[in-house]
């Protein structure tokens, strides 16, 4: 699989070769045609038919392009490419390749899943075009160097941090992990396992592929056998959806604590009743009286007459970055504004006061905990 992998990504900077251009030169002109045009262009490669199904990113992104072009930038209008990466590889791509050849376009907003992102991440480096990945929290996008990508959410090592606090604040001692067979849930795994033994917790199994009901019943006499306390979920959705369902069905009172990559809007009616006491780690809760968010949720419920989410966060915040990026600097050159990004004093905004550390990855952000109770989510800190 690692050989696999390799052969990918050098296929990928051997594409970028081939493109007859070098990675100055295209910079110099993504710089030249943003000073000329009217608009600065920001492509938004995103699988939209999930994107629109599970959550509000496309609202919250939209938000903030109304926001800031009501009064432009630097005299300008930002105008989103938003485009279907299908949550293919080749795709993805493609698309990545398109993007990094057209100098029209000064940013990039995606891509959706770690399996895409990280490698396509490469395409965007290479091409020094600036990338804000809104979703993508696996740590190998922020240790490799990368001068142009940014991780604008919350990573796997504090989100694993919160879910072992929450899982030893509330007496659980024995823990199972279950995981999906991708970047995101192998990377989330070992990263809760090194949470869970900084906290005193005690892994008595870490498994993935469960995806038969025979398989978890088996699985699930194991950990019984062991006195488990709780499952802790690193999975995406549906599988996830899948995954708890069949465990209430084995379990009904199975402690459950899963990370963000579940903090999806048809959360509970996808799951009904089974998704009674489900614990989520989020980095957004409408308890949260500071005046960013209290100004956001006005916004976005005069807008769309509905309560936003955290994708709707990461959406408008990630459009935000790259205005402020730019109207701060006063330059639309790639390598001005990642230097930017870089060194920016914390900045409050909707998620936390938050910054860039070195190697892009961003700090600051407030993270909480909800559980399921009644059908509602009530958020516990």
């Amino acid at each position: 699989m690692k050989q696999i992998k390799k052969v990918i990504i050098l296929w990928i900077v051997s594409l970028l070769v081939l493109t007859g251009c070098s990675s100055s030169e295209l910079a110099v002109q993504r710089e030249k045609q943003a000073k000329k045009a009217n608009e600065i262009v920001v492509a938004v490669p995103v699988p939209l038919a999930f994107a629109k199904q599970n959550t509000k990113f496309l609202q919250g992104i939209n938000l903030a392009l109304d926001e800031i072009n009501t009064a432009g930038v630097n005299g300008k209008k930002i105008k989103l490419a938003i485009v279907d990466d299908q949550a293919n590889f080749k795709t993805a791509v493609d698309l990545a390749q398109r993007f990094s050849r057209e100098t029209g376009v000064l940013a990039v907003i995606g891509h959706w899943y770690s399996d895409i992102c990280l490698p396509v991440a490469k395409i965007y480096e290479e091409a020094e075009l600036l990338t804000i990945v809104p979703t993508v929290s696996n740590p190998e996008l922020t240790q490799k160097g990368y001068q142009y990508i940014f991780q604008s959410i919350t990573s796997d090592k504090k989100i694993a941090e919160k879910m072992c606090a929450y899982a030893k604040s509330q007496g659980y001692n024995r823990v199972v992990i279950c995981y999906e067979e991708s970047s995101y849930g192998e990377n989330l795994a070992q990263a809760i396992d090194e949470e869970a033994q900084e906290n005193g917790l005690i892994v008595i199994d870490r498994r993935c592929g469960l995806v038969t009901s025979e398989q978890l019943q088996s699985a699930h006499d194991k950990w019984q056998a062991l006195d488990f306390d709780a499952v802790l979920v690193a999975l995406n959705m549906p599988e996830g959806a899948s995954f708890i369902s069949r465990l209430r069905q084995i379990n009904r009172d199975a402690a459950v604590i899963a990370a963000d990559g579940l903090d999806v809007a048809d959360f509970i009616d996808e799951l009904g009743q089974k998704a009674e006491g489900v614990v989520i780690v989020t980095t957004y809760s409408p308890d949260d009286s500071r005046s960013q968010m209290a100004g956001f949720t006005q916004k976005y419920q005069a807008k769309y007459h509905e309560q936003p989410d955290v994708w709707a966060i990461q959406g408008y915040e990630s459009l935000q970055l790259i205005a402020r990026a730019m109207a701060e600097t006063k330059s639309y050159s790639p390598a001005v504004l990642a230097n930017y990004l870089r060194q920016m004093e914390p900045w409050p905004t909707v998620s936390g006061t938050v910054s860039f550390n070195e190697n892009g990855e961003i700090e600051g952000r407030n993270i909480y905990t909800k559980v399921v109770v009644d059908g509602h989510f009530q958020y516990t800190d």
